[in-house]
């Protein structure tokens, strides 16, 4: 693959306008050329060959991806601001600088650059020069000020836009790129201007002495060098130092490479730098600018193995530069490769230091997997601690070797009372260990699938978990233990069989009706049953307490329908719930003319909020089950009272009340009581469940009181209505809530 560096917009635009300024000079001062003697051609062709050699000598102090050159060249513009003309100095300058970058091979885009700011510059001091006329000879101080304040404005300009440039093309603030070299430039600013003064005193004072410059100018060059390579060495040191830090510092969960890199960059004054990782069979690409993952090919080290793919062929090439590389890990075990990309190849020292580095990164890579290791590791305990779902381990011997808090609330057991101990013991029941759930330990088995079984928890309680085994095995791919998920699925598989029930229920109480009625009209129809009125008028009655019950029936499962729907419509309004009451006692009394029912009610009427058809449903409902809960020859008792600010409505049965460690229950939908006294009394269990409904939707409320052996009363209240106005609401006035 193949890349080449864009740069930023805010950089392209920089360059453009530099060179097309530059551009603009150049055509400003086209006129004067036609007053150019033959001395100012000659002039300007020497100056440009000395400024193209000069620009051979530059000494760079590198950035991460650009470089700051250093040069004499400084000297013959300050001694040519004294000596030549404007046009010839500004021509002179831009085909110097042009040859000299050409010769070098530099980008297009940095030769522009640099060409437009020096012909910028040089305008600059050109303009602030003249302000000084008239000007004396060279070996004037007004002079020599006029040169040192001119190539003062050159250096400004010259210097603000290398270091802005540079600042736009790194992404970093001005003030970093121009403070660590400013002190060098300064120096470097006053011996050129310095050795350009000399040099044109020289000129006009005794021009065969100018040859002897070269030794001031070669020992400035020396003096330069010295100084940068100081500077480089000292930012080389700095940079070894973060690059340390940066691979031995704490390490984060995104694998960041980016600040590494770019140090590594500046230190080897690289073009740019790569790091090719491979993880898992995933080839990432960091660079000092990002990240990107591939996947490797099949096929990508060209033997059709995936897990060790050639990791060079990964490296990218950067316009025309090889790659130098340094490989991350062994032979054996290579983890990565570092590319290099620079014009010079890498030194022996260099080498050494990146073959260094590439041993930091091994092991930074090392830890950073085993960091995540450890991370994912903490955060499955984390999971595991804290799902709703039991999870265990056994070991290959069936002894429990890890038991989260989930099994804790399921079984009742804590982890101290399980770890070490044998999962039948643990479970204590041998018929289950021995068969559903061993299938689920079996050592030699794949996962089991889930199974249904019944266990007996701490408090003696049995409930019914679902579960699956897995096998975990070690590294020689034996079977080392068995990781068995347990769901408490107590309430669903009640919820399955009351299902079952209620289906079996609704089916016998339907038949139960439906068969006497059917055999009756059979009768009729045949004409074979007594045809007196008293026997017709008797098979009647039969008939209509059947249609009765089979009514109730179906306006029961009507109910539930509606409840659990939320559309049961109530129509609240103002009832004597005493006449109401005495109404359904009477009903009963004539329906179950051989049983006993007592009513116990104040002198005058009692007003209550109420749907009067659903109160008498319930009064209803309430009735029947005390008859069929109490023996034939015990009373059933019914009161109505005003307390307080409520009317309260009393069923008290003599049977033998409710067996259960949670009385509440009876309030449940498809709950049926097995302790009836009337066999054969039936029942879909919905009775108590629609009245307990009802009377909350009409905000009222329903309660139990019960002894054993002792009977159950069954109240319900519901708020008056004759203490406070009201006035008769619309049907439909509220809705019972789903519950």
């Amino acid at each position: 693959m193949s890349e080449k560096p864009s740069l930023p917009l805010s950089a392209r635009l920089l360059i453009i306008a530099t060179a097309g300024s530059a551009v603009g000079i150049l055509v400003a001062q086209a006129p004067a050329l036609e007053s150019w003697s033959r001395q100012d051609f000659i002039a300007v062709i020497a100056l440009a060959l000395a400024i193209a050699a000069a620009e051979q000598f530059s000494i760079p102090l590198r950035h991460r991806t650009e470089t700051v050159n250093f040069t004499l060249t400084d000297a013959l513009w300050a001694a040519a601001l004294p000596l030549a003309r404007p046009s010839v100095l500004i021509y002179s300058v831009a085909a110097g600088v042009l040859i000299g970058h050409l010769a070098r091979r530099w980008a297009w885009q940095k030769v522009a650059f640099n060409v437009g700011q020096f012909v910028l510059g040089i305008s600059v001091s050109e303009i602030v020069f003249a302000q000084f006329d008239p000007v004396g000879p060279p070996s004037e101080p007004v002079t020599w000020l006029a040169i040192a304040v001119s190539m003062s404005a050159y250096f400004l300009v010259n210097a603000n836009l290398v270091v802005l440039v540079i600042a736009f093309v790194e992404r970093k603030s001005f003030l970093t790129i121009l403070a660590p070299p400013l002190a060098v430039n300064v120096l470097h600013w006053a011996g050129n201007t310095a050795l350009g003064i000399l040099a044109a005193m020289l000129w006009v004072a005794t021009p065969v002495g100018l040859p002897l410059l070269v030794i001031p100018m070669v020992l400035s060059y020396l003096a330069y060098r010295q100084w940068i390579r100081s500077v480089r060495e000292r930012n080389h040191m700095r940079d070894l130092y973060e690059a340390g830090r940066a691979l031995s510092g704490p390490i984060e969960t995104t694998g960041d490479f980016r600040p590494f890199l770019q140090l590594l960059e500046q230190m080897l004054e690289a073009r740019s730098v790569e790091l090719v990782v491979l993880d898992d069979e995933r080839i990432t690409v960091h660079t000092s600018n990002g990240t990107r993952s591939l996947r490797p090919a099949p096929s990508a080290n060209g033997s059709g193995n995936s897990h060790h793919p050639k990791l060079e062929a990964f490296v990218r090439v950067h316009m025309g530069l090889s790659p130098q590389i340094a490989m991350i890990g062994g032979q054996d075990d290579t983890r990565g490769v570092v590319a290099i990309y620079r014009d010079e190849p890498l030194r022996p020292s260099e080498r050494a230091l990146l073959d260094a580095l590439a041993t930091q990164i091994s092991v930074r890579l090392e830890n950073h997997k085993l960091f995540f290791q450890t991370f994912e590791q903490a955060q499955l305990a984390e999971i595991v601690a804290h799902t709703s779902d039991g999870i265990f381990v056994v070991a290959h011997d069936r002894r429990v070797v890890s038991w989260n808090p989930a099994m804790e609330r399921i079984t009742g057991y804590s982890r101290a009372e399980t770890v070490g101990r044998s999962s039948e013991d643990v479970f204590g029941l041998p018929a289950l260990t021995d068969g559903a759930l061993r299938t689920s330990f079996d050592p030699n088995g794949t996962p089991a699938e889930q199974r249904d079984s019944l266990i007996t928890t701490k408090g003696g309680e049995r409930r019914w978990i679902r579960h699956t085994g897995t096998t975990v095995r070690d590294r020689e791919g034996m079977t080392s233990s068995r990781v068995v998920v347990v769901h408490d699925v107590t309430a669903e598989v009640q919820t399955e069989q009351m299902k079952k029930d209620f289906v079996a229920m609704v089916s016998h109480e339907l038949r139960t009706p439906l068969t006497p009625l059917k055999g009756f009209i059979a009768t009729l129809l045949d004409g074979t049953a007594d045809d007196s009125p008293e026997a017709r008028r008797e098979y009647y009655r039969i008939m209509m307490r059947q249609t009765d019950r089979l009514e109730r029936l179906i306006m029961d499962l009507l109910n539930v329908s509606q409840i659990e729907s939320g559309t049961l419509v109530m129509d609240i309004q103002p009832i004597d719930v005493t006449q109401l009451v005495s109404d359904q006692v009477a009903e009963f009394r004539e329906q179950f003319s051989a049983r006993t029912i007592t009513l116990h009610s104040g002198t005058g009427p009692i007003l209550i909020k109420g749907d009067p058809f659903r109160v008498q449903q319930v009064v209803s409902n309430l009735l029947s089950n005390a008859l069929k809960y109490s023996p034939a020859d015990q009373p059933v008792e019914v009161s109505v009272l005003a307390i307080g600010e409520e009317g309260t409505v009393s069923v008290r049965d003599h049977g033998p009340g409710v067996l259960l460690p949670d009385p509440e229950r009876v309030f449940d939908r498809f709950y049926r009581a097995e302790n009836g006294v009337d066999p054969n009394a039936g029942g879909t269990g919905l009775g108590l469940y629609i009245a307990r409904q009802l009377i909350e939707a009409m905000e009222g409320r329903l309660w139990l009181v019960s002894r054993p052996t002792e009977g159950s009363t069954f109240s319900f209240s519901l708020p008056r209505a004759d203490l406070v106005t009201v006035m008769p609401s619309e049907p439909g006035a509220a809705r019972i809530a789903r519950q």
